[in-house]
């Protein structure tokens, strides 16, 4: 059996494993999205993290760096690139509340935890009482919502 086709030849006939790469690929990187809203969630999150003990006059606790990380990754999955940033508010037991409120509706992310997700979503369709769900690993409804949530409102055409 020949190697020829296979992309590498033997790099010296003397009995040596040593292998030379015919025509390497370019280089190829990888990096994360470029989101409007990434580095402004990336700076409030690095700032939860950070706070003292008692951050609240009381005995509340800096925002866990798993909770941190997994709101970030959630965000990668569930926001379109051009999505505003949400609201984040931190927890006195560490966890996170992540919050849209526009015209289109509203919605409240409370991240006890990674995969842990109570999550809720208002709008006129769905009236005041909204609708709750508790996400553990499917966040496609997340996704949705903060679609509907976040894409502009379109007028209504004026009457004639």
């Amino acid at each position: 059996m020949t190697n020829a086709g296979r992309g590498w030849t033997p790099a010296s006939s003397q009995g040596t494993n040593v292998l030379k790469i015919k025509d390497s690929p370019k280089r190829v990187s990888m990096s994360r999205p470029d989101r409007d809203w990434h580095r402004e969630v990336v700076d409030k999150l690095n700032e939860l993290t950070a706070l003292p003990r008692g951050w609240d006059g009381y005995h509340g606790r800096a925002v866990r760096f798993d909770t941190a990380n997994f709101a970030l990754q959630m965000l990668e999955h569930i926001c379109p690139e051009d999505s505003p940033a949400p609201q984040i508010i931190p927890g006195v037991q560490g966890d996170l509340q992540i919050e849209w409120h526009t015209d289109n509706g509203d919605i409240e992310l409370d991240i006890r935890g990674p995969y842990k997700v109570e999550a809720w979503f208002a709008s006129y369709e769905t009236g005041p009482d909204g609708e709750e769900q508790l996400l553990k690993s499917d966040f496609t409804i997340a996704s949705e919502w903060v679609r509907k949530v976040t894409e502009p409102v379109v007028a209504e055409p004026a009457a004639a």
